[in-house]
């Protein structure tokens, strides 16, 4: 007789399932970031440029739980870095990531006051990890 314990199931496997992501990227939903966000589980809505995705959060920020910018399309991370400045104290609260090509040092905050800045072309890797860094703790990704 052979016994089989049975493994418990690992919460990080299911990291990025339900979050809904807003990306801002003219890549469209084909592109290179859509595509990593959605292979992790994440519900990616695009907006073509970074200030319709700026006016879509100030309009309804509570049906997206993550903000992530195609820097370089709007002319590198200081474009990223004035959107996530620009975001109201509300939407503040909400992960965002900056991703660009001239990142030499991938940063990931433990708090909000600061962007998540990745390398281009982004890793699934550093994707997952901003992932359980901004949602640690949280049982479920679709819940608010």
């Amino acid at each position: 007789m052979q016994m089989f314990k049975t493994l418990e199931r690992d919460d990080a496997a299911r990291v990025g399932w339900g979050v809904r992501v807003l990306l801002a990227s003219p890549s469209g939903s084909s592109g290179h970031i859509a595509t990593r966000l959605a292979g992790l589980g994440g519900q990616v809505e695009v907006q073509a440029h970074l200030f319709d995705a700026l006016s879509h959060l100030a309009e309804a920020p509570r049906g997206t739980q993550m903000l992530v910018i195609e820097c370089d399309a709007y002319g590198g991370i200081e474009a990223g870095q004035r959107g996530f400045a620009m975001l109201a104290p509300q939407t503040r609260r909400l992960p965002v990531v900056l991703i660009t090509g001239a990142c030499r040092e991938q940063t990931f905050p433990q708090h909000r006051d600061a962007p998540f800045v990745l390398r281009a072309p982004v890793s699934a890797v550093a994707l997952r990890v901003v992932f359980e860094v901004a949602f640690r703790g949280r049982r479920t990704f679709g819940a608010t």
